[in-house]
């Protein structure tokens, strides 16, 4: 009896430079790897909220403001594009924040249509006892890793931020090409089955929003 081939799936890319002897077992290996240290890093993340009773969004949004106010404070513009989330998103959390006292807003003297925020006492004091926890956890979660390895990361990180720009305008254009590959299927059904893909590696907690092209629809995602 003949002996059955083991199955070889597709390569999932077509890079030769990412392919060992044709396969790409060792490229998928590295974005699984990558993909979980994200969902640790998100989880540590939450920890730091949660030791403010904050959500992680407002955590980020709270030691944004510590990093970069400086003397005049910082715009939601620059802070949006600091803390890589999307400026809407950041305006809602300031406010909550500053109904809890963490922040202050005042009109910008140099562009009296923005607002600059800064921390407020209780904000300060509260990054001031987050703090040694905060360390604690950085030093056991890159423990071993150099700063030039960081460093690269931190390129590759970047890389991926650019280049998903076009890999989600691929992945909308085929979800709009298969919808409209299917006539009997409604606008409303083909949302549902093809929901716009988030931008943010934040996915949750960015509460940016993706223009599905400029076509027929434009859909929520995190």
């Amino acid at each position: 009896m003949k002996k059955p081939k083991a199955y070889r799936p597709p390569v999932t890319i077509s890079r030769t430079e990412f392919l060992t002897q044709g396969s790409d077992a060792e490229f998928r290996l590295s974005i699984y790897a990558m993909v979980q240290s994200v969902g640790r890093l998100l989880a540590c993340r939450d920890a730091f909220g949660r030791e403010l009773e904050l959500t992680p969004s407002q955590f980020v949004v709270l030691m944004g403001v510590a990093h970069c106010q400086g003397t005049e404070g910082v715009t939601i513009r620059e802070l949006a594009s600091h803390i890589a989330l999307a400026s809407t998103h950041v305006t809602t959390e300031v406010g909550r924040l500053e109904r809890s006292g963490f922040l202050t807003k005042r009109p910008s003297a140099s562009d009296r249509r923005s607002v600059r925020v800064s921390l407020l006492p209780h904000g300060e004091n509260e990054i001031a006892r987050v703090a040694p926890f905060i360390r604690l956890v950085n030093d056991a979660l890159f423990r071993d890793i150099d700063p030039e390895a960081l460093k690269m990361a931190h390129h590759v990180a970047r890389r991926l931020i650019l280049n998903s720009e076009n890999a989600l305008a691929e992945v909308r254009r085929h979800h709009l090409e298969k919808s409209a590959a299917l006539p009997a299927v409604t606008s409303r059904e083909a949302r549902r089955r093809y929901p716009a893909v988030s931008r943010s590696g934040d996915r949750k907690e960015a509460g940016s929003s993706v223009r599905r092209g400029k076509a027929k629809a434009s859909s929520r995602s995190v």
